[in-house]
C-alpha cells in the first residue's frame, strides 16, 4: 500500500500546460515587438535613402522607392494590428 504525502509536489498537467502557454505567449509578443522595431527601422533607413544626405537615385526616381515604402508602412500597420489583437485575446479585453 502506498501513502501519498499531501505536501509532496503534485505534477498537475494543467499547471504545466498553462505555464507553457504563458511562456509561448510572452515569446510571441516579444518576437512581434522585435519585428515591428526592425521593420520601423528599415522604413526609417528607406526614408533616408529616398530623401536624406545619402540619397539613392534608384529609390527616388520612379515608383520602386514608393512601392517599397508602401509595403513597409503596410507591414508596420499589420504588425501593430496583430499585436493589438493578441493583447485583446490574452487580456480578455474587447475594443469598445
Amino acid at each position: 500500500m502506498s501513502v501519498t504525502n499531501l505536501f509532496d509536489e503534485i505534477n498537475d498537467p494543467y499547471v504545466v500546460h498553462g505555464d507553457e502557454v504563458a511562456g509561448r505567449r510572452a515569446a510571441l509578443l516579444a518576437h512581434l515587438t522585435y519585428g515591428l522595431r526592425t521593420i520601423t527601422h528599415a522604413a526609417e533607413l528607406l526614408d533616408d535613402l529616398r530623401g536624406g544626405a545619402a540619397e539613392d537615385v534608384e529609390l527616388v526616381d520612379g515608383r520602386d522607392g514608393r512601392d517599397v515604402a508602401a509595403h513597409l508602412d503596410a507591414s508596420v500597420r499589420s504588425a501593430r494590428a496583430a499585436y493589438a489583437v493578441l493583447h485583446c485575446v490574452f487580456e480578455k479585453e474587447t475594443p469598445a
